[in-house]
């Protein structure tokens, strides 16, 4: 049996492991190889930003001469006016930033009330748009504010990188201008021939090191993103020239969707083995030494890979990786959009797949999302025990492309049943299964947030996609999530094909409307792309566009180009829902007319000031009586008195007036449905209703204490 060494390569998010290599290492040890795991893309951020490499930064920029584009003076002069400020608070900059770094690896948290102060830490442009401390997060959000002035701060270091090392550096990717869309390798390679400049460097001395301590037969590297690329195919590059007999493996996310169609072989002067989807049966093949395991070579005609299923997949393994180098970022004061960059979530997949698969913009031809398997709740929240112990943390971002709400249900179930007090957030779709009482479970069970696709807000338009849902549907599982305490983040889209300006303007209108009602804490308008691997683009003419270009290129394909007759500037669109829900998300235009957000005439909104308003007021399915739902009861315990019973919340005593057969009905249903290991159905309370009283039990199901015992967690799922 082989060994291998997975790394994750720079630049990815540095506040928690990116799990595909956790995965991989666990499958492939259950299949008897040596699997080590790296982190590459966090040990690098850390060198960058230490007082050593700054040192040695700032160094070299005073003893060279940067020259400018002269076509671009006025953006030129601002770039070298705030370069060499940078350059002279260099003092200030290497005396804080072992300081900041510690801080935001959550070492040294006590730091935060010296930043906080204003004047710790050296500011250059991106303090310019900065507001007050007070006024962005009071007097109370000390570690936040913190956060968010140290990650201006590394914001500042990066612009002085981006100007002085390279152009290609920002803290979450690297070169991804040049491998977005590429349809030809040569552009890349053009780059390679290039020498490596200091961060290359580091970054390669740090591979060497990984290289020399494990001697692996084989090295992979998981690419999820164009901005993985560059870094990836240089330490490929390196490795060629050092160490020729270890065989590189290429895989992940940006191989799957651009690669798959590749005439031009050039990569594989850097990589030996390409896979496209899951990878696991692969490698194990190619470790084994056995053969290509049906990935894509140099001289390899196609490609092929035996699927798993999710349950051999397994748990991730973690184990391995550096925890205490992680550090949390805080780009923005929305708490939503903070999760992607501040904690240590442990990220998982509930399942493999998406279990609707039918929109028509996603990528269901592919194994990513078409193939949907899951494994039972038990043995999922057992992963996440394992999971739990290995990196210390009890936070989770479930990472599925939208969590079944059968299996969030039943996973919600196992934790309180269990006592599990774990963190927990994850994408959905606002479909009907998302109940008031749901949303409580999920809520009890941990859950602070969930993102969605609402995408283009109109009917007419989510019919056209295939998305499943509508706007009504939307607005009232987004409620449901509200009124659970648990945050929103809606994903929108704009420029659909046949999308009209009316319905552009209409979509935003719908969206203020949500934002109006607290519904959603946060959103992002994308732009429509039509991706090979879509239902859009497989027949971009059933959607009303004609495809530009029939040849595929000879390097990377996903993106399709259309022509349409839009009729209106969609640049124009896009910058009106971009400033409109940049106001939005701080609370300001709220009431502004949305035609007002666009540069130029416009017709006013068609949609009724009411729409949302009147979708809220629409009864709850869980508030409906189904004798096949379950009852549960999630709350603390009920005791009786003389007048009925008294609930003992973790915050309050609450008593209700109950007759004695109703009081004594509610203790035992509270008990038999508090065992959250039995299942009790509607027609079974019924039944037991029976025995205490001759009234239908549908006069105590409708009743006020019936609603005041929901509050306190009797829930209908």
């Amino acid at each position: 049996m082989g060994k291998i060494l997975l790394i994750t390569p720079p630049f990815l998010q540095p506040n928690a492991p990116y799990p595909a290599t956790a995965y991989l290492k666990s499958y492939l040890e259950r299949k008897g190889h040596e699997a080590v795991q790296c982190d590459l893309s966090v040990e690098l951020l850390g060198e960058i930003f230490s007082r050593r490499f700054l040192d040695r930064i700032f160094y070299m920029y005073g003893h060279t001469s940067v020259v400018g584009d002269s076509e671009n003076w006025d953006e030129e002069a601002h770039r070298r006016s705030n370069t060499d400020r940078i350059y002279a608070l260099r003092r200030e900059y290497l005396n804080t930033i072992d300081s900041v770094m510690a801080f935001l690896r959550g070492e040294d948290p006590t730091f935060a009330h010296t930043v906080c102060r204003g004047d710790a830490l050296p500011q250059a442009g991106r303090f310019d748009a900065m507001a007050s401390p007070e006024e962005e997060f009071g007097w109370l959000g000390t570690q936040d504010c913190a956060k968010y002035i140290c990650t201006l701060y590394l914001q500042d270091i990066s612009d002085f990188i981006r100007a002085t090392v390279t152009e290609h550096f920002e803290i979450v990717k690297y070169a991804e201008q040049i491998a977005v869309s590429l349809p030809e390798f040569s552009a890349l390679e053009m780059e390679l021939r290039k020498p490596m400049n200091i961060i290359e460097k580091r970054m390669t001395e740090l591979l060497d090191a990984h290289i020399s301590t494990v001697r692996p037969q084989f090295v992979s590297f998981t690419v999820p993103f164009p901005g993985n690329l560059l870094p990836t195919l240089r330490c490929g590059q390196y490795i060629k020239e050092r160490y020729p007999d270890i065989k590189i493996v290429m895989g992940g996310g940006y191989p799957t969707t651009e690669l798959r169609n590749m005439t031009d072989k050039s990569i594989f002067g850097y990589v030996d083995y390409i896979i496209l989807d899951d990878g696991e049966t692969t490698l194990d093949t190619i470790v084994s030494g056995t053969g290509d395991g049906g990935a894509l070579t140099a001289s390899s005609e196609g490609y092929r890979a035996d699927r798993i299923s999710h349950r051999e997949r397994g748990c991730p393994d973690f184990s391995g990786l550096p925890f205490g180098r992680y550090f949390s970022l805080c780009e923005v004061t929305n708490p939503m959009h903070r999760l992607w960059s501040d904690g240590r979530w442990n990220k998982m997949m509930i399942a493999h797949g998406c279990y609707w698969a039918k929109c028509a913009f996603c990528d269901t031809t592919l194994d990513y999302i078409k193939c949907y398997d899951g494994v039972s709740a038990t043995e999922f929240v057992d992963w996440m025990q394992t999971v739990a112990a290995q990196t210390g943390s009890t936070g989770f971002h479930f990472v599925d492309e939208a969590a079944p709400p059968r299996l969030l249900r039943d996973i919600s179930l196992e934790l309180l049943r269990r006592g599990l007090k774990y963190t927990w957030w994850t994408n959905i779709r606002f479909e009907k299964a998302f109940t008031g009482d749901l949303c409580s479970l999920m809520a009890a069970a941990g859950c602070i947030a969930v993102s969605g696709g609402l995408e283009v807000a109109s009917d007419r338009l989510l019919g056209m996609i295939g998305k499943g849902i509508t706007v009504e549907q939307a607005t009232i599982a987004m409620r449901n999530f509200y009124y659970a305490g648990i945050m929103v983040h809606a994903y929108l889209m704009y420029g659909l094909p046949t999308e009209t300006l009316q319905e552009s303007i209409d979509a935003l209108e719908v969206v203020r409307q949500m934002f109006r009602a607290e519904l959603i804490g946060s959103a992002f308008w994308h732009r429509y792309a039509m991706t090979l691997h879509s239902p859009s683009g497989q027949n971009p003419e059933a959607f009303g566009v004609k495809r530009k270009g029939h040849m595929p290129n000879p390097f990377a394909n996903n993106e399709i180009f259309f022509s349409d007759n839009r009729g209106y500037n969609i640049n124009m669109v896009g910058e009106a829902l971009r400033t409109s829900l940049a106001n939005y998300m701080v609370g300001c235009g709220i009431d502004r007319p949305v035609h007002k957000w666009f540069d130029g005439k416009v017709p006013p909104t068609t949609v009724e000031d009411s729409l949302i308003t009147d979708h809220l007021i629409k009864p709850d399915a869980s508030r409906i009586f189904d004798e096949k739902a379950r009852l549960v009861w999630i709350g603390c315990s009920l005791e009786r008195d003389e007048e009925g019973i008294v609930i003992r919340s973790l915050s309050e005593d609450r008593r209700i007036k109950m007759k004695e057969c109703d009081a004594d009905f509610m203790i035992r249903i509270s008990r038999l449905c508090g065992d959250l290991s039995q299942e009790v159905t509607f027609a079974e309370v019924r039944k037991i209703y029976g025995e205490y009283s001759e009234e239908p039990f549908a006069i105590l199901y409708h009743s006020k204490k019936w609603d005041q015992l929901r509050e306190y967690g009797l829930l209908q799922i």
